[in-house]
């Protein structure tokens, strides 16, 4: 995992960093050892730029669409049965004599 993943999952789940000053945000990305643009865009607060360093996706969108109330659920249909033909169907002792 990436020093900036770190930092940022550290940041969210520590609420003491979450408050830190500016000069203690600025010490805490100086501690990092990261690259030089990695720590401006941590620096400047840029997920833009962090997001696009770190080969993530630009935008990610979700979307729900629900059923209608109104409409029936739709049952899975069972396969017919093959209709047998009626001389396979038929005993022997059933058959009639012509």
């Amino acid at each position: 995992m990436s020093n900036v993943i770190r930092f940022l999952e550290s940041m969210g789940s520590d609420p003491s960093l979450a408050r830190l000053s500016p000069a203690g945000y600025a010490t805490a990305v100086a501690a990092l050892e990261l690259d030089d643009a990695q720590r401006q865009a941590l620096q400047d607060r840029d997920a833009v730029t962090l997001n696009a360093l770190l080969g993530g996706q630009p935008k990610m969108y979700c979307a729900q669409f629900p059923g209608r109330e109104d409409q029936p659920a739709k049952r899975e249909e069972q396969p017919e049965e093959e209709p047998q033909d009626d001389e396979e169907s038929e005993t022997p002792s059933s058959k009639k004599k012509h």
